[in-house]
């Protein structure tokens, strides 16, 4: 179908930089792993940026996607400038308001967190958080007008920003005072180093994109009012915070709850083994990323349910491949990312990985469904959905972590994405139906659900993947030949 591939086009368009980038980014874990000597500093790193990820939902409260949802049915570019304008506004002097407020409160805050020493990181993180939300829009910008290299371009610009000051700064400082050329221990100001270099990179993608804001902001006329887009944007926070709780509150609940001389060391196992679903992770929010303007995009056509169909098809395919590949792979790819002989001492590391992947399966499923809600204008049930998911999430995880610690969190990841990905299927049926192939679909879910369980408890020899490997793209291509073809 014509519409596949424009949504694969756009996969490795707009997706690229997401890509490229997160692969890049991979650099600073071996390098945060070796130069934080500690894993309890890698596990005060993630959880100050799973705050930022709370943060940054409120902070763009919905109005990316409202810009998409608004823009198609703008007449003219005067009509798109002003949806673009109100949007950004928004985004804008919600963000001023947060980040002032946050400058003001940054100590209170390091000390509720038990990271008194760190106050600069907290109102860096606040600065940070200020300059992404102003970039969210323009980037939506981008995308909608298929700006790709101008896009990718800006993307890993910021990127690659980040990443330089991180590589020099950290192993410079580190060697030229094991050199003795300068005396001051760097070690203390390596957690500061991180969370600059990404304010300063945030900035220079705000700079780069200045030109994008000021054409859009300018000449513009009858903007849809702006209460009518909030009303569309505001349901959209608890789908995004609900989401950030159930991507990254494990974290959260593993730093509190369990006893503190053990806290960050589970959060940075935790989390460092959560990196080794990197591929299959990366894929889905680069699905996700290009699919949004393109569902909008085809919600006009004839067949657009027949595409979204096929779209989940391949997609659920894909993401088969990526989990068995990481699997047979796993020893190669944790040693590669992790290189510090500290993270494998404890077995539960390497078990969680299978249960993660089969989770993101879950999850990249849970994102091809919501269309249900964006295309039929009902983001608030869309909502009320994610809260449900986000309280399962809550309730396992404080059920599981005092138990089984991050392995408990493993499991209920699983849970929750299932879960979210049935009710989806559920729901979506009635207000927004797509004529899924439901069989092809279950019997793929199965069997990499079965393979995920039987690998956490003891994963078989390479030769039996391998096998199974081959089995899974047999599958595949036997139910599109005789289950799905011959429906037409």
């Amino acid at each position: 179908m014509p519409g596949i591939r424009t949504l694969a086009k756009q996969t490795l368009t707009y997706g690229v930089s997401s890509m490229i980038g997160k692969f890049i980014n991979v650099l600073l874990v071996p390098l945060y792993t070796s130069y934080l000597t500690s894993v309890d500093d890698f596990g005060k790193v993630t959880v100050i940026f799973t705050i930022t990820a709370f943060l940054n939902v409120i902070y763009t409260h919905g109005m990316e996607t409202a810009f998409f949802n608004f823009s198609r049915n703008a007449v003219g570019k005067k009509e798109e400038k002003g949806v673009f304008s109100m949007a950004f506004r928004s985004v804008a002097y919600m963000s001023l308001l947060l980040s002032g407020l946050g400058l003001i409160l940054a100590e209170p805050m390091a000390k509720l967190l038990d990271y008194s020493s760190h106050v600069l990181v907290i109102r860096c993180m606040f600065g940070m958080l200020f300059f992404d939300a102003l970039a969210s829009i323009p980037f939506g910008w981008l995308r909608k007008e298929n700006k790709a290299v101008t896009y990718v371009v800006v993307k890993l610009s910021g990127i690659l920003v980040n990443v330089v000051l991180n590589l020099i700064l950290i192993p410079l400082w580190s060697w030229l005072y094991h050199k003795g050329i300068v005396q001051t221990d760097p070690q203390p100001y390596f957690l500061p180093i991180i969370f600059i270099s990404n304010v300063i990179s945030s900035f220079f993608v705000v700079l780069l994109l200045w030109r994008y804001i000021k054409e859009n902001v300018r000449g513009w006329k009858k903007p849809p009012p702006y209460l009518t887009m909030l009303r569309y944007a505001l349901p959209l926070i608890l789908v995004g915070l609900s989401g950030i709780v159930n991507e990254t509150i494990d974290r959260l609940f593993i730093k509190f709850m369990l006893p503190p001389q053990v806290a960050d060391f589970e959060v940075g196992m935790y989390s460092a083994f959560y990196k080794i679903s990197l591929v299959i992770t990366l894929f889905v929010q680069s699905f996700r990323y290009a699919a949004e303007p393109f569902f909008f995009q085809q919600s006009k056509g004839e067949d657009a349910t027949k595409v979204y169909a096929r779209v989940m098809d391949y997609f659920v395919w894909v993401c088969g491949i990526i989990l068995m590949l990481t699997i047979i792979f796993q020893s190669f790819i944790a040693r590669l990312l992790i290189r510090n002989d500290a993270y494998f001492e404890d077995e539960r590391g390497m078990q969680i990985v299978p249960i993660l992947l089969m989770a993101n399966v879950f999850l990249g499923v849970y994102y091809n469904l919501s269309i249900w809600y964006k295309l039929s204008n009902r983001t608030m049930l869309g909502g009320v959905t994610a809260v449900i998911g986000a309280a399962l999430t809550i309730v396992l995880n404080y059920w599981w972590i005092p138990l089984y610690g991050f392995v408990g969190s493993a499991w209920a990841t699983l849970v929750v994405y299932g879960f979210l990905a049935l009710i989806g299927f559920i729901i979506g049926k009635k207000y927004y139906p797509v004529p899924y192939h439901y069989g092809h679909l279950i019997l793929q879910g199965i069997f990499l659900l079965g393979i995920s369980v039987v690998c956490f408890y003891q994963r078989p020899s390479d030769i039996v993947m391998i096998l199974l490997f081959l089995g899974y793209l047999l599958l595949f291509f036997w139910t599109q030949r005789f289950l799905i073809f011959k429906k037409g």
